[in-house]
């Protein structure tokens, strides 16, 4: 099935500790835009800093839209929220992943039939089992 749609997870998928993008997550990201992937966003806090960081980084309007745990009086690990950002975008949850660097949300995702793409390094080698891929760097996706 063709991706219609992308979820990213905040925490650790987007910047790095110092608020500058990952590399390679400018070309990713426009290189699904381009494909005509909707993408949406998932933060634990409150999102006027969160959009701030992304528009610093120049990321910002690449995303059709942002979804608070904060707001939402929910779990930042629950799949609710992710359900939500489904229904926002319009499309089938199993064309629509969701990217995170959180093991925790890799499980409870996978358990409601979400796909997961696992970034980053140093994850344990039962969560690199259980996501549908894992990208150690966005740079190896556009290659």
């Amino acid at each position: 099935m063709r991706l219609q749609g992308a979820i990213f997870d905040f925490s650790g998928t987007l910047l790095d500790e110092g608020g500058a993008p990952l590399p390679g997550i400018d070309r990713t990201l426009s290189l699904l835009k381009m494909e005509d992937v909707w993408l949406y966003l998932v933060c634990d806090g409150d999102p006027a800093p969160v959009r701030s960081a992304l528009e610093q980084a120049g990321l910002w309007n690449r995303f059709r839209g942002m979804i608070s745990a904060a707001e939402h009086g929910g779990d930042p690990l629950s799949p609710d929220l992710y359900e939500k950002a489904v229904r926002r975008l319009r499309t089938a949850k199993q064309a629509t992943p969701v990217f995170t660097a959180r093991e925790p949300l890799l499980q409870a995702l996978k358990a409601e039939g979400f796909p997961v793409v696992l970034v980053g390094t140093e994850h344990t080698p039962e969560a690199v089992a259980l996501a549908d891929e894992t990208v150690e760097s966005y740079e190896h996706l556009t290659l």
